[in-house]
């Protein structure tokens, strides 16, 4: 029986941690799996679309035409085909695939509230802080909503605002770009800063009725927070985009979403934990960015592919000559897919059945295409089939959370991190 022992303190072992940071590029509106990850050249018409195929550096696979600079980098990552989820509208299914867990309905004006189960990056916030002032989660460049609501999933729910993202609104793309939640007023030198702190310090200690409620004791976390991100050297330079090479940045494509690329690699490589990308177009809505109900195939052609292309396969160049990639898990996803049959507005509709993402680095196999769709890429028929739920266990597993664990809401419930397992065929 000792074998058997031995394996069951191993499995019940404190997790060790294979990524020190993630970068989740998120694809807001869902882009179709068969114009990039999963083109079907030899579909009817009706299926297959506008566009051929490029051949990718991995030896007897393909990508879309759309993305040869992806492509020609496929053997530095892996693709997985076989991805479904069980939300058809943006705001359950961004709600699903941020957090890992089904909405209560899957309403297309779905909100966000405090009751939610948290983003993943809030439950890294709490479980995997990093050290120092770095945030431990960054959102950028907007915030995503739909129907004139904020997407749910993208806040700390039920862990409180103390939890919550630190949110860049401004486009990393434009001229004198800063954060200026980060900044200090010119009227307000540090050590001014410092007198503030101590005579705020001193009104609160009169207030110690207040400290009792959990309202005073988050705006607290918010404070010291801020005061450390405030006063750190490395914090400030971490935004610093002007402080890269013209080169690199032009490698990175002058725009929105390659600009955002570029600052993610430079906050991971700074100590922050998580950041999201969401590659929405320069707009907040789906319809502003892959939700390409009409016109898919002069929208991604014209607006979308383009930079999404150049900025991705920048972002892997640089990570992997950084040697950052080895520590560092890398994520390009969206809420679902987009269906297999062109529609009559020479769109795609939404398709939760079968969708393709892809992941790099933390020892994922290099190269790899994880299972097959059909003929039409309708439905995954072979290999493992991985639901949101799965991707954010991965990503815990890989930063060293156990995955298994169990968070406590606003009523003290406890609750599990989540019901998803690692994507080990990866690995």
């Amino acid at each position: 029986s000792l074998p058997t022992l031995l394996k069951l303190q191993q499995a019940e072992a404190a997790p060790v941690a294979a990524a020190d940071a993630c970068i989740l590029v998120y694809c807001w509106g869902a882009p179709s799996q068969l114009e990039l990850l999963d083109p079907k050249p030899d579909a009817p018409a009706e299926v297959r679309g506008e566009f051929g195929i490029t051949k990718g550096r991995v030896p007897g696979t393909m990508l879309g035409e759309l993305l040869p600079r992806l492509a020609a980098r496929n053997d530095q990552y892996a693709t997985i085909r076989t991805c479904a989820q069980s939300s058809t509208s943006h705001q359950p299914g961004a709600y699903e695939a941020l957090t890992g867990f089904k909405p209560t309905r899957n309403a297309v004006e779905l909100t966000a509230t405090k009751n939610d189960y948290p983003n993943l990056g809030s439950v890294i916030s709490k479980l995997a802080p990093p050290r120092g002032a770095m945030p431990p989660f960054v959102t950028l460049p907007q915030l995503i909503s739909d129907v004139g609501n904020l997407a749910p999933g993208q806040f700390a729910g039920f862990l409180g605002r103390q939890h919550d993202p630190l949110s860049i609104t401004r486009d990393p793309n434009a001229k004198g770009f800063n954060v200026a939640e980060l900044t200090l007023p010119a009227a307000v030198p540090t050590a001014r800063l410092g007198e503030r702190r101590a005579l705020l310090e001193a009104i609160d200690k009169q207030l110690n009725g207040l400290r009792e409620t959990a309202g005073p004791r988050a705006l607290d976390l918010y404070e010291e927070r801020a005061m450390r991100m405030l006063t750190s050297p490395e914090v400030q330079e971490a935004f610093q985009l002007g402080h890269e090479k013209a080169a690199l940045r032009d490698r990175y494509g002058r725009n929105t979403y390659g600009q955002s690329c570029l600052l993610a690699r430079r906050l991971v490589e700074a100590g922050v934990k998580l950041v999201t990308v969401f590659s929405a177009g320069n707009g907040k809505t789906p319809q502003h960015a892959w939700d390409t109900h009409s016109d898919n195939f002069k929208r991604l052609k014209k607006e979308l592919t383009p930079s999404f292309d150049q900025g991705t396969a920048a972002l892997i160049d640089d990570l992997r000559e950084r040697g950052l990639s080895k520590r560092t898990l890398l994520i390009v996803m969206s809420e679902f897919g987009r269906s297999p049959k062109v529609n009559k507005e020479a769109g795609r509709d939404h398709w939760a059945k079968c969708y393709s993402i892809v992941m790099m680095g933390a020892g994922v196999k290099a190269g790899l295409t994880h299972g097959r769709s059909d003929k039409i890429g309708s439905e995954p028929i072979e290999g493992r089939v991985f639901h949101p739920s799965d991707v954010i266990a991965t990503i815990y597993e890989r930063l060293g959370i156990d995955y298994r664990g169990e968070l406590n809401d606003v009523a003290g419930r406890p609750l599990p991190v989540t019901n998803g397992s690692p994507m080990s065929e990866l690995f």
